[in-house]
């Protein structure tokens, strides 16, 4: 065979391989260009953010609106007029009360007493008369007539010569415990009912003992039933406990209401109290635009059309919002949407208003 027509066919072949393989073929433009990932961006913002802790508890009648309503005499009830829960007006029927056969006794010796020294003193002043008796015997049975006397007016200070007593309400109130009932036999002192100011009420919160350390007295609160939260009622922590309740296992935090706040809520109702307990100042981002992995949290900002991963550290997590703080550029934009797609250092393009590619899609650089 010709040599020169061998290498004219060879070099034919050749030319012919690399037209329908480009990738055989000399490149003089270089690699291919990387594709870009279209994302939506934001400014970075600064904001003030509240730090809130949730807790939830009961509504409990204020203690320092509680009158105790108790027997002035040993004896039993007998008949009770009021129900828990019941309102009552100043100077209403609350129970009756019959005083105890010893206590009437009592009383019935006691005036005894006072009109036997009465006579006994009578009888010594006109054997004075006769020169028959001392002084010393006259001041003497006048001590047992004032001893008398003033043993007697004890008894009848607490109603000792009446069978049975009506007890009254002290106040317009409510009453908010029943610790007796009809038949009860109680000493003097014993607690038959409690009446509370109406409206005067104060939250019990349980915190977990963990967290409790952060709750001081004077943080804001918004308390609102756990059924309805459509109305928020203010009040301040009025005390943090130093023990952990026994059947909660949680520790009480007190709240009082400011002033006259307390429509709507009744005792024992449950709600839910929002504590604040500081507040933040820092960089304020949507939440999709923090990613993290097993290095931390992190978020893609953008310099000279490449994505630059910057770690950052989740001060608050608060409603559809962060507050997060880091190394941050705050002239670069932030990316919001289609950060999923990047790595650091990739190209990017940023969405256009009104654009209709979707973020996180590919595409040839421009």
């Amino acid at each position: 065979m010709n040599r020169k027509f061998l290498w004219t066919v060879v070099v034919a072949l050749g030319i012919h391989g690399a037209a329908l393989h480009p990738a055989l073929a000399d490149d003089s433009s270089g690699a291919a260009k990387s594709s870009t990932i279209l994302v939506q961006t934001a400014a970075l913002t600064q904001k003030t953010l509240p730090v809130r802790m949730t807790t939830y508890g009961s509504i409990l009648p204020d203690t320092g609106s509680t009158v105790h309503v108790v027997v002035p005499r040993p004896g039993q009830v007998s008949k009770l007029v009021v129900s828990l829960g019941q309102e009552v007006h100043r100077g209403q029927k609350l129970f009756e009360f019959a005083t105890g056969a010893a206590t009437l006794l009592g009383y019935q010796q006691a005036a005894s007493a006072v009109k036997f020294a009465g006579a006994d003193l009578g009888r010594t002043q006109e054997l004075f008369k006769e020169k028959l008796a001392t002084n010393s015997q006259v001041a003497a049975a006048e001590k047992t007539l004032s001893d008398a006397q003033q043993a007697l007016k004890a008894q009848e200070d607490v109603g000792a010569g009446n069978a049975t007593q009506w007890i009254l309400s002290p106040a317009d109130a409510v009453v908010t415990e029943i610790t007796a009932k009809v038949g009860d036999r109680l000493d003097q002192g014993g607690a038959v009912l409690q009446l509370s100011e109406r409206g005067a009420v104060q939250i019990v919160l349980g915190v977990e003992p963990e967290r409790a350390g952060k709750v001081h007295a004077g943080m804001p609160v918004a308390i609102t039933s756990v059924f309805n939260d459509a109305q928020a009622v203010d009040g301040r922590v009025d005390d943090v406990h130093g023990v952990i309740d026994p059947q909660t296992r949680l520790v009480d935090v007190v709240v009082r209401l400011e002033g006259k706040a307390s429509t709507g809520l009744l005792p024992g109702m449950r709600v839910k109290g929002v504590i604040t307990l500081a507040t933040v100042t820092n960089w304020v981002v949507p939440r999709q635009a923090v990613l993290s992995d097993e290095e931390g949290a992190y978020v893609y900002q953008i310099k000279d059309g490449q994505a630059v991963r910057v770690n950052v550290k989740i001060l608050l997590d608060s409603d559809d919002v962060y507050a997060i703080d880091g190394k941050l550029d705050p002239k670069l934009k932030l990316v919001t949407v289609g950060n999923y797609e990047l790595s650091d250092g990739q190209p990017v393009r940023e969405s256009d208003a009104g654009a209709t590619d979707k973020p996180g899609a590919q595409g040839k650089a421009k």
